[in-house]
């Protein structure tokens, strides 16, 4: 067989169809009926007859024939033997076709927080390796301290993106960047099928192409095993080359990502990058207080101190208040006052974390910011978290809140919390005991003479307390008036159950309406009080104290909700309840019974529960005997905690403006970035009837950006009762605002809420090698310094796999041309001999 390079300059010309041909195919030229043996003896016979008539041609004497005529004759026949012999030996073209199948690189960049950390570089090889990426010396870079984002970017961007290119040849480059979630990297590279059927990959004009956008730090944590995975769920890759800091703080397991890795055989070539000296580090993990105070009223400000590095050392923490300058635009820096420091001791165990109080002393009323900023200390690894990412905002009350306190008999709870609100300088509180003697005058700080019956001495109070009380001198119109201050008015009730009173005072003709104003439902009250008569109260109850609600502000005892929970699990238990059956729809159970015998259609008795009435709070405490909780902390501060922050909660719906036609009540006061915020509202119409729309717009103020459109839903079989949800993406201080309209215009309806820096990315944020090298180790990879990245790309292995298709053999003779040619030639030949008479 004899082969042939052709090309399709000369296929065209046979007549052959070269567009079925691929482009860059290798084609070969076939001759199938190659003369052997005998078959070489006949086309030397063919020869020589096709002479010998020739020759005879040219001795033929013929003065009609010229000699031109007889050389055309002869070239004709010669001819006609050579394309004769051509279809004789039956030509034809095939090709092979070259294809190259490049597997995927994955490279996975670290997106987290993590990573925008400019290391100290106290680790010399550390130093080293970052100054030979940077071009700089190691003290250079300690000086300079260059963020772990930088370094990537260099790696990826030096020498005209070398690194890149060397990657690119041994296969087709695919670029995660992960954190907490995992986003996929436009790389601009040459359209898929452009140079697959190279050898070799790409080219050097397409590798020249490679665009990588640089990288840029977000994400609040960091899921190393899922990035694992995702890089491995294309079937071709052959590698992952890894670039990060090594910490893996999410919910996969690295173990299972390993293995993964292991059994597809893809190995994790990783760039280790930091610093793996455990920073030294200062940071104001959170502050908090209470969102509402009074002026010239005392309260605390706690702040949260996390010490790293610090052991037995001196540090000192600042309460520093945040004031606008006179005539400061949006978005201006803000004046620093301090208010007040405190110098702490770092122990030598424990996990650097430290609370530290603060107490402050308001002197004027409105929103105030506060923070707490640890003074930064030489050789501190990141300042920017000295304080909190957003300051805490503060509402200062102008006026004290009047407290109507009602109570049936002189019994130790009305006694204890007499003695407690009077002290308060928050609160004005008005007395009146349902048995006291006539001509004895009543307690309180404002003491009345008489019990408030009218709306005008009524509606004066901010909130109504009223402890097991007697219904012999309330009637309907009473109990319609309270409901009318709690309704429409925004006034705080609180109902406390006695064993002396509260059964006759809910089944009265005249009092019975209260229940509606309840956020608990007590069912038939006679039939639960039968069955009450043979219950014995010897028995100490624990508080069944619901954990997912212990966060509530008149639960929390330390901004720690378990720490809260745990606190309450010490508290003392209950002896005596009174049997109510279920909360009301959209209230909240904070403590309910833990006697299991105490439940009715499966729901426990609700002791501690909050709602809604109309645009009032209420709230129904089912047992007596808080005033023993005085013997659990320092002078009773459990006990005054509760009762205080009780009153406050209350009080909101009164004393914040604007609220009379709803209120919005995010679910937490704090929440951190990449939090989902739930959010509720009570909306009413201008004569205060539940709110009746299917959706309300509103929206959410972020720092530094437009507001963004929010859109609240309405809750089902709720009337007036709406929810919306969102995420917490920026940190600083967050407004939420609903505007209803109607009445004598628009009402605005808002409430805040503080959006932080996550804290478990700068946690743990040093280079974790020794992890990073078994990982790397346990899947058939390596680990690599930041300046040994060439020595990665050399290291990744070459599997791009070349396959040939040979095609079927295509017949070059048979075709119309080569059949034109022979009829053409033999005509001519025949026509040539006829004129010149050579017949």
């Amino acid at each position: 067989m004899i082969f042939a390079q052709a090309n399709a300059t000369w296929l065209q010309f046979l007549g052959f169809d070269s567009s079925s041909i691929p482009e860059n195919a290798e084609v070969e030229l076939n001759f199938t009926n190659l003369p052997q043996s005998w078959g070489v003896f006949v086309l030397i016979a063919v020869a020589l007859g096709l002479v010998f008539l020739t020759v005879r041609t040219y001795r033929r004497e013929n003065p009609a024939c010229p000699m031109w005529a007889k050389h055309f004759i002869s070239i004709f026949r010669i001819l006609v033997f050579l394309i004769l012999l051509v279809v004789y030996l039956d030509p034809s073209v095939s090709y092979t076709k070259s294809r190259s199948q490049r597997p995927v690189l994955a490279v996975l960049r670290d997106a987290s927080d993590s990573m925008d950390i400019a290391d100290n570089y106290a680790d010399e090889a550390a130093a080293k390796s970052a100054s030979m990426v940077l071009g700089k010396t190691a003290d250079q870079v300690r000086a300079d301290k260059p963020k772990r984002s930088e370094i990537v970017n260099r790696i990826t961007d030096a020498d005209e993106k070398a690194f890149l290119k060397a990657l690119d040849a041994k296969g087709r480059l695919r670029v995660l960047d992960f954190s907490d979630r995992i986003v996929e990297v436009d790389l601009s590279t040459p359209e898929p099928g452009e140079n697959e059927d190279s050898d070799e990959g790409g080219s050097a004009d397409e590798a020249s192409q490679l665009e990588l956008p640089p990288l840029a730090p977000s994400g609040t944590g960091t899921d190393l095993a899922r990035a694992i995975q995702e890089g491995l769920s294309e079937k071709l890759t052959s590698a992952l080359v890894i670039f990060t800091d090594g910490q893996h703080n999410g919910a996969s397991e690295m173990e299972q990502a390993a293995a993964l890795a292991k059994r597809r055989g893809v190995p994790l070539f990783i760039v280790g990058v930091g610093d793996p000296t455990k920073p030294r580090n200062l940071s104001v993990l959170q502050i908090y207080a209470d969102p509402q105070v009074w002026k010239s009223d005392p309260f605390e400000l706690q702040a949260v101190l996390r010490a790293q590095g610090f052991e037995g050392e001196d540090v000192t923490v600042e309460l520093v208040e945040l004031k606008e300058e006179p005539g400061a635009e949006p978005g201006d820096p803000m004046q620093e006052v301090v208010i007040s420091t405190q110098d702490i001791t770092i122990p030598e165990e424990g996990d650097g974390q430290r609370r530290l109080i603060f107490s402050h002393i308001p002197e004027e009323p409105g929103m105030r910011s506060c923070t707490g900023r640890a003074k930064p200390v030489d050789g501190e690894s990141n300042l920017e978290d000295n304080q909190p990412g957003a300051p805490l905002r503060i509402k200062v009350l102008d006026d004290n809140a009047r407290i109507l306190l009602i109570s049936g008999s002189a019994n130790w709870e009305y006694r204890a919390l007499t003695r407690l609100f009077m002290r308060e300088n928050m609160l004005n509180i008005s007395c009146w005991l349902q048995t006291l003697d006539k001509g004895r005058e009543q307690q309180g700080n404002t003491p009345i003479s008489v019990l408030p019956s009218t709306k005008e001495a009524l509606f004066e109070y901010d909130v109504i307390i009223m402890i097991d009380p007697d219904p012999a001198e309330f009637d309907a119109a009473w109990v319609e008036l309270l409901g009318e201050f709690v309704r429409e008015h925004s006034g705080g009730l609180l109902f406390m159950a006695g064993p002396l009173n509260t059964g006759k005072f809910v089944m009265n003709n005249g009092t019975d309406k209260v229940q509606e104003l309840l956020p608990v439902s007590l069912g038939d009250v006679a039939a639960m009080q039968a069955d009450a008569l043979g219950a014995t109260y010897e028995t100490e109850w624990p508080l069944g104290v619901v954990a997912s609600n212990v966060d509530r502000p008149i639960m929390r005892f330390f901004p720690d909700a378990a720490e809260s929970l745990l606190q309450w699990k010490k508290m003392p238990g209950i002896f005596w309840s009174f049997p109510a059956s279920k909360p009301k729809p959209a209230s909240r159970v904070l403590i309910e019974h833990s006697n299991p015998n105490f439940t009715r259609d499966q729901i426990p008795r609700p002791l501690l529960v909050t709602g809604q009435y109309g645009s009032g709070r209420t709230t129904y405490i089912g047992f007596d005997g808080t005033w023993r909780w005085r013997i659990k902390g320092f002078d009773g501060e459990f006990f005054k905690r509760f009762w205080i922050q009780t009153t406050r909660y209350l009080v909101e719906g009164r004393a914040l403006a604007g609220k009379r036609r709803g209120v919005i009540e995010p679910d937490r006061f704090r929440y951190q970035v990449g939090d989902r915020i739930r959010l509720s509202a009570q909306l009413r119409e201008p004569n205060f009837d539940p709110f009746d729309k299917d959706e309300v717009k509103g929206e959410i103020l972020i720092p530094g950006k437009e507001p963004e459109e929010i859109t609240f839903t309405k809750i089902p079989n709720q009337p007036g009762k709406y929810e919306a949800a969102a995420v917490a993406a920026s940190p600083g201080n967050h407004s939420v605002s609903v505007t209803l309209p109607g009445g004598d215009g628009e009402t605005t309806i808002d409430a805040d809420f503080t959006v932080m820096l996550p804290i478990r990315e700068t946690q743990e944020s040093w280079l974790d090698r020794p992890s990073l090298i078994e990982l790397a180790k346990s899947t058939g990879g390596k680990y690599f310094e930041v300046d040994q990245v060439d020595a990665l790309a050399s290291a990744v292995p070459s599997r791009i796999r070349k396959y040939e298709t040979q095609s079927e053999p295509m017949p070059l003779w048979d075709n119309r041309t080569v059949l034109i040619a022979l009829a053409s030639l033999l005509t001519l030949e025949w026509a040539f001999r006829k004129k010149f008479k050579l017949l």
